[in-house]
């Protein structure tokens, strides 16, 4: 029968290792703003007409400065993830959150009994395998958990990783249009 004061555990027992990926970061160095790859075309129709942007500043130097930053920080962040993972992965491994269950044999540690199979064997026994069992209870609830939060951290890190691509996109969306921009020639002519 359930305790009333404890609450249900849904995730209690369960392995969720599938959701905890090994991490590395993709880029060693960030793409070029002024890489020529073509763009693949959208699945709708093209505007006919395109609104007046208006005047823009794009300052190349600050994104890109704030970029590798960005990147510096997933590295950093990707590394302490990993230390984790393998720690949490050494935890999950062995028996860690209580002693392991005793043998079948009780042992009489009491010298003062010479060895003939006093009681404090036997409590020592009951005890360790006490001891064992809440280990392995508390192990039944915080391990499921330890993993959710590692899958939670790769999912930030990964979030941050996608923000990256998105600046050095914006980054290459502006040097497209920079490289593809036509003036219009001077209205008349120039007196001097």
């Amino acid at each position: 029968m359930a305790d009333p004061q404890q609450p249900d555990d849904p995730d209690a027992g369960k392995d969720f290792s599938y959701l905890v990926p090994t991490m590395t970061v993709g880029w060693n160095s960030l793409p070029s703003f002024n890489d020529t790859e073509t763009p693949q075309p959208g699945g709708g129709p093209s505007a006919s007409t395109l609104a007046d942007s208006g005047p823009f500043y794009f300052a190349a130097d600050t994104v890109r400065a704030t970029e590798t930053t960005l990147l510096t920080q997933a590295r950093i962040g990707v590394s302490h993830y990993e230390a984790l993972r393998q720690s949490v992965n050494t935890v999950l491994q062995g028996k860690f959150w209580g002693p392991a269950h005793p043998s079948g044999v009780s042992v009489n540690v009491d010298p003062s009994t010479g060895g003939g199979g006093s009681q404090l064997g036997d409590t020592m026994h009951r005890d360790d395998e006490i001891l064992a069992g809440i280990g392995d209870e508390f192990a039944r609830h915080i391990n499921p958990a330890m993993q959710k939060v590692l899958a939670l951290l790769s999912n930030s890190l990964e979030l941050l990783g996608n923000y990256i691509a998105v600046v050095n996109a914006t980054g290459q969306s502006y040097a497209t249009v920079d490289r593809h921009s036509r003036f219009p020639g001077p209205p008349g002519t120039i007196k001097k």
